[in-house]
């Protein structure tokens, strides 16, 4: 059997959809892992990714094709590093309490925010839609979700269009390069104060909010008044 990514729609008419790295914690667990482990320069591919040389899947199997660790010698080196951004947790219980679905979208390990959230104890708090990561001796290997939308940039972006079609009003929260085209494309977008993103949506017009607490979410999605 194949593997599956839960992608039903929701029965409420909003969807919160969370980049990790950066977002909820406040490092990049992804360039932390790359930066102990891979046996080669990594960094390069992340200017070919935003000269849109590759894409971002080719980004992440290229780099992490050189790093050379056991999934347990990852987790031990990485255990208690990420803080959580500031009320991370009160947004997750407001979205569970109104039935309002809140994906975490990352391009991250997938095995590492899965950690991550058992440590915390928001296994059923939040959703991880993610590549799935597997351990080998050529490194770590990826099978990313099949995009559904041609027009898609990264299974981020289709995400975002995926709800959309589905009538659902979608907020995009991130902060790097790879969160663009899905904050571009959400109803409602928040980008992590003086992040990548931030400056990316300010100089492209693109309507947002710059966050630094999501208790700013939380707010703003009382604001919209939607019927949830």
């Amino acid at each position: 059997m194949g593997i599956e990514w839960s992608l039903r729609a929701p029965p409420t008419s909003l969807v919160v959809l969370c980049d990790f790295d950066g977002t909820v914690v406040d490092i990049d667990t992804s360039v932390f892992v790359l930066t102990r482990f891979a046996e080669e320069d990594w960094r390069t591919f992340d200017g070919q990714l935003e000269r849109g040389k590759i894409t971002l899947g080719e980004c992440l199997r290229k780099q992490f094709s050189t790093v050379r660790a056991t999934k347990t010698r990852i987790l031990k080196e990485i255990e208690n590093v990420p803080s959580v951004r500031p009320n991370f947790e009160k947004l997750a219980e407001f979205c569970k309490t109104k039935g309002i679905p809140l994906m975490i979208v990352s391009a991250g390990l997938d095995f590492v925010i899965n950690h991550f959230l058992e440590q915390k104890g928001w296994q059923k708090l939040v959703t991880v839609y993610a590549p799935k990561a597997r351990i080998t001796a050529k490194g770590i290997k990826f099978t990313f979700p099949k995009l559904l939308d041609k027009a898609s940039v990264s299974f981020k972006d289709d995400l975002v269009r995926y709800y959309k079609k589905q009538g659902k009003t979608t907020i995009y929260i991130g902060d790097g390069f790879a969160d663009f085209n899905a904050a571009k494309n959400a109803d409602f977008s928040f980008a992590i104060e003086d992040s990548k993103l931030a400056e990316l949506l300010k100089n492209d017009g693109i309507p947002h909010k710059e966050i630094s607490d999501f208790q700013e979410v939380v707010k703003a999605i009382i604001e919209i008044d939607l019927d949830y």
